[in-house]
């Protein structure tokens, strides 16, 4: 293998990475649909996913790791609890909240205004370029979203889910991808501080856990369970490894090999994946508008992968 070549292997996959990230992202409405029905509070769907997701990750590092992977500079533990903070009250509970209150397609879309907030925090934070080619991606990107949601056009009056529009509704959506901006945004200050990928999230999913215990109702995690305790055992691991333990990991890979911003818009991916979901799963066949609207995120995330010419490039601002 060339060198050439070989620089360029870690860069293509982590853009498989964050692209998995985010389709594993995709698949959350269909876990918190679920618990939701059976009574779990959000707080409660939030702390089952966090709490498993750090059991299994700090278990995994306990038996294969290397145990200085959980320590944390002093100064540096604000880092880790922001990133919870951020991750389990902002990302996880607001667009938990947001799934519940709006349909899923406006739950989407809310959640895929997070890339804006990203690029717009990373160009001072991270001092990243504002490049033209990263804005058309995105405007392109979130444009398809807003079509593949079913929002739009004939698709409107059959979205999945359940709840409609109402402007607190949308607020919490917000402040949703505000939360994952912020994920990104603290993920970046931990890896530009040196911290494995491991680490970052073992401590994401701790603090997030810890911050949601108070408010959980264990006595209906208990209850759910033994009603049905290989089906629910399953289910509440499978939410939190796909809904959490795997894309984080993934994500945070990702972003050692690219900027906060295009990793953002990357992950943007997650509508296509779940419109594929609803056509496998429910057999919901998608219009033209939607089957536009993905073909509009895919040509934007190609968009944002093509190669750069440094010369031409330009930046915005």
């Amino acid at each position: 293998m060339t060198g050439a070549r070989a620089a360029k292997t870690p860069a293509a996959i982590a853009v498989i990475a964050v692209l998995a990230a985010g389709c594993m992202w995709g698949s959350i409405g269909l876990f918190v649909r679920y618990l939701d029905g059976l009574g779990y509070s959000p707080l409660t769907v939030v702390f089952s996913r966090m709490s498993l997701a750090a059991a299994l990750l700090g278990g995994f590092l306990l038996l294969t790791g290397d145990r200085r992977l959980f320590c944390v500079r002093r100064r540096d533990v604000w880092v880790m609890v922001a990133a919870g903070v951020s991750s389990a009250v902002l990302l996880n509970l607001f667009y938990s909240i947001s799934i519940v209150m709006n349909a899923l397609s406006l739950a989407s879309i809310l959640l895929a205004t997070a890339p804006i907030f990203v690029v717009a925090l990373s160009a001072p934070l991270f001092r990243e370029r504002v490049t033209t080619q990263k804005v058309v991606a995105m405007i392109v990107v979130f444009g398809g979203s807003v079509l593949t949601s079913g929002i739009v056009g004939s698709g409107a009056a059959g979205a999945p889910g359940g709840g409609g529009f109402s402007p607190f509704g949308v607020l919490v959506g917000l402040l949703g991808a505000l939360g994952w901006a912020m994920l990104g945004v603290m993920s970046r200050v931990a890896l530009n501080r040196g911290y494995h990928a491991l680490t970052i999230n073992f401590y994401t999913f701790f603090f997030g856990a810890l911050g949601c215990a108070p408010f959980a109702d264990f006595t209906l995690i208990g209850a759910t369970v033994a009603a049905a305790p290989l089906k629910m055992s399953g289910f509440l691991l499978a939410h939190a490894l796909v809904s959490a333990l795997l894309p984080y990991i993934l994500y945070t890979y990702g972003m050692r090999f690219m900027e906060t911003g295009t990793a953002a818009i990357l992950a943007s991916v997650d509508p296509v994946f779940a419109a594929a979901l609803g056509f496998f799963i429910y057999g919901e066949r998608p219009d033209t508008v939607m089957l536009t609207g993905m073909a509009m995120v895919l040509a934007g995330l190609a968009a944002l992968n093509l190669p750069k010419n440094p010369k031409r490039e330009k930046s915005i601002g």
